[in-house]
């Protein structure tokens, strides 16, 4: 069987983790995969990386809403560039839709399955779904990996049109967290859809023997018995760094000597206003920002704790499932599908609200004072890893669906 994958990206994300994932343990291996993204997305170079077995990507340069003459518009105000995108999510549309099929023609696959970021996300992530149908009559599987959003009064008429073409051509609609499934109602097409279901993303859990040997305390140049709390993630101020850093001010008024390192990569601007924030908050601290790392996720396992302080649009913890398989305490906000990934609060790990950075502080300090507790909640969360967020059965999970 060929299996088309399909998606549409402009960052490295846990999206590249999920593809790469799901062709690696994918449950029958004389199945072949084709992964077709836009020309210029990062993460195609750590799919690539990351692949075994039979696949191939393909990078096409169909026009997106997002990028369309970015190089003009991005001098406008930050709304009127968005209303522009909206509109050009409308009128390139046809074009993108066109395209998409010839692509379908010529790669000739048995199913599809396309993978979004939020709804609606990437166009084309949706339009693929709607030309497949259109071209074979078979269903296909839409993948959500963050929220929905409420469509604009004025292109209302548009969302709703496209989400029935959505529908009618899926045989599921599968998000990664019951949280991110249920935001889905918040669109008209989707109240009540018996299509939407949860399949959780899954991890590698065996020890990998070509993992990445870099160490972080070398590169951090910090001794192996400093106290090193990490945070991995863009720097998307949703991400919640300044938070963060208002709570490690308080971490720093009890544990000095910890040191903070912020794994990932933005733009100047993202990067700029994390820096002013430790100016603001925690000048003169250990803090390390190292930039990006290759494999970032391999060396959360340095960790005395995970710091994960979401401040919105967090679907599923992927990081946390890092951590918790690697016996890494995690602390983080309440914000989303965070809380459904780690389980008990306080068995697993903690969590907070997101409003409350010296809870946030209360917390890390808490799992680096009292060791025996934090061993506690590292096998707890392992266990709670290996048997709910395995690459293995999220893999089965999809194939199942296609196979039904």
């Amino acid at each position: 069987m060929k299996i088309l994958i399909f998606t549409e990206g402009n960052r490295n994300g846990g999206m590249d983790t999920f593809i790469a994932n799901l062709v690696n343990y994918w449950p029958n291996e004389n199945d072949e995969f084709v992964i077709i993204c836009n020309d210029g997305h990062p993460g195609a170079s750590y799919i690539n990386e990351q692949l075994n077995g039979k696949y191939k990507i393909i990078k096409h340069k169909i026009p997106l809403n997002w990028s369309f003459l970015s190089f003009i518009i991005k001098y406008l105000p930050n709304i009127i560039q968005r209303i522009i995108r909206q509109i050009f999510r409308i009128i390139l549309s046809p074009i993108q839709y066109y395209f998409l099929k010839s692509i379908l023609q010529q790669e000739k696959g048995d199913q599809l399955i396309s993978v979004n970021g939020g709804y609606p996300g990437g166009e084309t992530c949706r339009l693929i779904n709607i030309a497949w149908k259109s071209l074979t009559n078979k269903d296909s599987i839409h993948n959500v990996h963050s929220f929905a959003l409420k469509p604009r009064f004025i292109f209302s008429w548009y969302e709703n049109y496209i989400d029935k073409k959505l529908i009618k051509s899926c045989k599921n609609i599968v998000s990664v967290s019951n949280y991110c499934s249920n935001t889905l109602s918040i669109r008209r097409a989707f109240k009540n859809l018996d299509k939407i279901m949860t399949i959780y993303n899954g991890l590698s859990i065996e020890n990998d023997l070509n993992s990445n040997k870099t160490k972080l305390r070398n590169i951090l140049n910090i001794n192996e018995d400093d106290k090193l709390i990490i945070m991995l993630g863009t720097y998307e101020k949703r991400k919640g760094h300044e938070y963060l850093l208002q709570a490690m001010n308080y971490v720093y008024k009890q544990l000095p000597d910890v040191h903070l390192a912020i794994l990932g990569t933005g733009t100047k601007t993202e990067e700029l206003f994390i820096k002013e924030c430790i100016a603001k908050y925690t000048p003169a601290k250990n803090i390390h920002m190292p930039g990006f790392l290759k494999n970032a996720n391999e060396l959360i396992k340095e960790a005395d704790v995970l710091a994960v302080p979401d401040q919105d649009f967090a679907s599923f913890g992927l990081t946390i499932v890092e951590a918790m398989l690697n016996k890494v305490p995690v602390v983080s906000t309440n914000i989303g599908g965070l809380p459904e990934t780690i389980g008990e609060n306080g068995k697993c790990g903690f969590y907070c609200d997101a409003s409350k950075p010296e809870l946030f502080s209360k917390k890390i300090i808490y799992i680096i004072n009292n060791k025996e507790k934090s061993m506690e909640i590292t096998k707890n969360a392992e266990i709670r890893a290996r048997e709910f967020f395995s690459a293995k059965k999220m893999a089965e999970n999809y194939h199942y669906i296609l196979s039904m």
